[in-house]
């Protein structure tokens, strides 16, 4: 499973294609940047036959500039905890699991995940059906994190609004 899925998530990664913004605003900037590495990672791997070392490195390399990129306000905290979670469920997925002795964990945190994200129920624990599934839903989630950092500005303006609604009426 985890090969096929490694193969699906490289395929979208390589018609997904996020670009980075030309605006300046850090968190923006940053988000922008951490999801263009990990795109790249499975760019790299299904044009170059990275190893599954070589993909956990570069995983890792990710993680790394993430906390990095969060203590340096590059990025905020919603943005963090979505993006940890994607790199996560990703390194779940691809580090070998001789015996299943991780299985149950691994399970739980896909059944989570898909249920966070699409709505879904597990179909499937093996196969294509599986493997669908949680690429669908690792993309499905890197739009999200696309649409929060393209909506920054918005969402400010929007809860402005809501916090001047929550205060009351206006005054006349």
């Amino acid at each position: 499973m985890r090969k096929v899925l490694i193969v699906w998530l490289g395929i979208a990664a390589l018609t997904f294609g996020l670009g980075a913004a030309e605006d300046g605003a850090a968190p923006k900037k940053g988000g922008y940047a951490l999801l263009d590495s990990y795109i790249r990672c499975f760019q790299q791997m299904a044009t170059q036959g990275t190893t599954r070392e070589g993909f956990e490195a570069n995983l890792e390399a990710i993680a790394a500039a993430a906390k990095k990129a969060k203590e340096a306000a590059e990025i905020d905290q919603a943005f963090s905890s979505h993006f940890a979670r994607v790199l996560a469920l990703t390194k779940l997925i691809i580090a070998p699991d001789p015996g299943n002795l991780l299985r149950p964990v691994i399970d739980r945190e896909i059944a989570g995940f898909l249920m966070d994200v699409t709505g879904e129920a597990v179909a499937a624990s093996t196969g294509p059906v599986a493997v669908g599934q949680v690429a669908n839903a690792i993309a499905e989630e890197l739009v999200n994190l696309q649409i929060y950092l393209d909506t920054l500005e918005k969402r400010e303006a929007i809860r402005k609004k809501l916090d001047e609604g929550m205060a009351g009426p206006p005054k006349k």
